[in-house]
């Protein structure tokens, strides 16, 4: 029953349920890669990049 949709029964619900649904395009500062355990080399690289960038290319 995950699959059901939800019918708001009020102004507020229906606003609330507006600002929960699946968006085209993201927020991006809402983005935030962490390194872990589990991570692969491709975002490992990634972060490793970035960091670079910032350390070197901006300062």
């Amino acid at each position: 029953a995950l699959d059901r949709v939800v019918k708001p029964k009020t102004k507020t619900a229906k606003r609330f349920l507006e600002k929960r649904e699946l968006k085209l395009n993201e927020n991006i500062k809402n983005a935030m890669p962490i390194e872990g355990g589990n991570a692969n080399a491709t975002v490992t690289q990634v972060l490793k990049d970035v960091n670079y960038f910032l350390t070197y290319n901006l300062g």
